[in-house]
């Protein structure tokens, strides 16, 4: 046992008092503390899942998908307005209630300036010809892609016999040559500050409009893509056919 003199003067601890309540204000303070980059990466992928499944649910599949063939690249916005004022020449082929054209420019041209975007448009070419997204074409060189892509059919559908020496006399129609596409009133090109250009349709005299390689492709045997091929085989026709 300790000595009384020993511990004569020493006085116990006082208690402890108890800790003082937070205020709102400091406990979110202290959670956010510990917490702040938890949350924000949460918001983070809560708002990307959102932004997914909103374009899921929201995306309108197309009708038809028409391949833009181009060794000059399109005016700005022009691809748009091809697609709305295409659209009131087609069917509801889909079935959804709204008719949709989708216009995907391949702007292929030995002088281009970016490498690796000549390569991008031309991996993305080849896909669409894999996948068979895009039926018609329309393009400003026949002769230039067919022999370097293999890539049209004649009129009556059949495919050339050499693509690299091929016949190209049967092989599309010119679009002025085209009532129901010379006849669309696509008003005039636009730049990106707002200003006006020359008429769209004295752009698109320039183009022919071209079908794809289906007969003896990879596609054939495909029921939907073969229905998806007729229908846009009926298009051509009417788009080119002539009044009596």
């Amino acid at each position: 046992m300790a000595s009384a003199r020993y511990t004569l003067n020493i006085k116990p601890d006082a208690p402890e008092e108890p800790p003082k309540p937070m205020t709102r204000r400091q406990k979110w303070d202290n959670f956010w503390f510990y917490r702040k980059w938890h949350v924000i990466i949460g918001v983070a992928v809560a708002l990307m899942v959102g932004l997914l499944v909103k374009d899921v649910v929201t995306k309108v599949e197309p009708d038809y998908t028409i391949g833009v063939l181009t060794t000059q690249s399109l005016p700005y916005s022009a691809d748009e307005t091809l697609g709305e004022k295409l659209a009131t020449l087609c069917d509801d082929r889909n079935g959804d209630g709204k008719v949709e054209v989708q216009v995907l420019e391949y702007w292929i041209t030995e002088d281009a300036i970016d490498p690796n975007t000549q390569m991008a448009m031309i991996t993305k070419l080849m896909g669409d010809m894999q996948t068979g997204e895009s039926m018609l074409f329309l393009t400003d060189d026949v002769a230039v892609f067919e022999e370097k892509y293999g890539i049209f059919a004649c009129n009556d559908g059949t495919a050339p016999e050499d693509f690299e020496n091929a016949d190209i006399t049967g092989m599309g129609v010119a679009w002025e040559d085209c009532p129901a596409l010379a006849g669309l009133d696509l008003g005039n090109t636009a730049t990106p500050d707002g200003s006006q250009g020359e008429p769209l349709q004295d752009t698109m005299k320039n183009y022919t409009l071209v079908k794809r390689v289906y007969t003896g492709s990879t596609l054939e045997g495909d029921e939907e893509l073969t229905a998806y091929y007729n229908s846009a085989a009926a298009l051509f026709d009417a788009w080119t056919q002539k009044e009596a």
